[in-house]
């Protein structure tokens, strides 16, 4: 256990979600390990992109597109972070310095990250009625 298999699964379908132009997933309801294990990777993941973030406003849209996860799923992480906020009919994330450098911090290179360089596949095409 705690080889690293699972996150590196997660983040292999989030690469191919990219590739597709799609905003990745998990199938709902996810196990309460499941839940664990995507949480800790989206986590990871959305630390790591406020870390390198240097503008001033910044969306969950955006978030989304950039990261290719979900936005129910970046709107969920944040407030189990409580870093979200719904207010005036929008959700505004409080930038929590503190979690960011802790995250910052402890950034160390994963032995088991999919390099997406490397993914050579090509989705498939939808069959055509005739």
């Amino acid at each position: 256990m705690k080889k690293g298999f699972g996150r590196m699964l997660i983040d292999f379908s989030y690469n191919l979600s990219k590739i597709e132009n799609r905003i990745g997933s998990p199938e709902k309801p996810l196990s309460d390990l499941g839940l664990i294990s995507y949480r800790s990777y989206w986590t990871k993941v959305l630390m790591h992109y406020l870390a390198d973030f240097e503008g001033k406003d910044i969306s969950i849209k955006e978030i989304s597109q950039e990261t290719g996860i979900h936005l129910n799923d970046i709107i969920s992480t944040f407030q189990y972070l409580g870093m979200v906020k719904y207010w005036k009919g929008k959700h505004i994330i409080l930038r929590r310095e503190d979690l960011i450098k802790e995250y910052s911090q402890h950034r160390v290179p994963e032995s088991r990250k999919i390099d997406p360089t490397f993914i050579h596949w090509v989705p498939a095409k939808p069959k055509e009625d005739g």
